[in-house]
């Protein structure tokens, strides 16, 4: 029931930003969306019906994922209304959480260093963005699209969803920072 509730959104989602029905179905957002939904659908059959199902939906899976350059798989966690916007360049991390009606545009990458990241609902990544590590993201935000190389600051008392926000400073070459122990060092 979880599948057709999720992708009941998805493409509710896209109505609603005014796409048209041909729309949906040759734009390559939408087909990644969905074979992600078949692909976790299919990981809730019982065993003995999951391993031919699952062979059966990885040649596709691998076609769809390489055609439009997009790497979601099912064992992430994506709540319903996703909207892939631009395809290419996206990478999304296995263990990821993702909340929902999120967009991800191009060359969006999500992935686990140390911990995998939250992303709440109604929260826009832009393209280029990338969010690494532990992080948590509140819901309905906007997460940048990243002009500037991004690293992590440092500043030892520098927030950890922070660490994907600061931008390296053009004349150091370090991560930029406000704090007086960071500032001392300089």
């Amino acid at each position: 029931m979880e599948l057709i509730d999720h992708v009941w959104r998805d493409i509710d989602r896209l109505a609603r930003a005014g796409a048209r029905p041909i729309d949906v179905l040759v734009d390559p957002g939408t087909w990644v969306v969905l074979t992600y939904r078949l692909g976790r659908a299919l990981r809730r059959l019982p065993r003995l019906l999951r391993l031919p199902a699952r062979c059966a939906h990885k040649p596709f899976e691998l076609l769809v994922g390489t055609l439009a350059r997009v790497a979601l798989p099912p064992s992430a966690e994506v709540g319903g209304g996703l909207r892939v916007g631009r395809v290419g360049g996206i990478r999304v991390a296995a263990d990821a959480y993702i909340g929902r009606d999120c967009d991800l545009a191009e060359d969006v990458t999500i992935a686990a260093s140390g911990g995998a990241p939250w992303i709440g609902d109604r929260v826009q990544i832009g393209p280029g963005a990338r969010l690494i590590g532990p992080i948590r993201s509140g819901s309905a935000t906007t997460r940048p699209s990243a002009p500037t190389p991004w690293s992590r600051p440092t500043c030892p008392t520098a927030r950890p969803w922070a660490a994907s926000l600061r931008a390296s400073s053009p004349e150091t070459g370090r991560a930029a920072c406000c704090c007086p122990a960071a500032s001392a060092r300089r």
